[in-house]
């Protein structure tokens, strides 16, 4: 009796789309020469934090998931105060499932980052 319960939830949950989950890795030095100073994972749907330190330059790719709408594609969106409010936005970066170095003329320092499809 439980399983006839739980098949109509299964395939519910089934055919919901997948979180978008983008790799991030942020570096002291440019060109992202090892070693990594910070790593997180960041999903969509969610103002994701990242830690306060200054790198030189990032590397991030899309780890898992998809854009429902085939038209738009991913963006990390990176912020230099927490909530992920459109005033402290400091760069937007399209990604793919290659990961790809983003470099900086200067250090930066972030507090937040979110993944969207636009």
């Amino acid at each position: 009796m439980q399983l006839k319960t739980l098949l109509p939830i299964l395939s519910v949950v089934a055919g919901t789309s997948a979180t978008l989950t983008v790799s991030f890795s942020g570096f002291y030095y440019a060109s992202c020469a090892t070693p990594s100073i910070m790593a997180a994972n960041l999903f969509s749907g969610a103002c994701d934090p990242v830690q306060n330190l200054p790198i030189q330059s990032f590397s991030a790719h899309v780890y898992s998931g998809t854009c429902d709408d085939a038209s738009t594609s991913p963006v990390l969106k990176l912020y230099t105060q927490s909530g992920c409010g459109e005033d402290s936005l400091y760069g937007e970066y399209e990604l793919s499932d290659e990961e790809t170095c983003f470099d900086f003329a200067e250090s930066e320092t972030f507090v937040s980052g979110e993944v969207v499809c636009q």
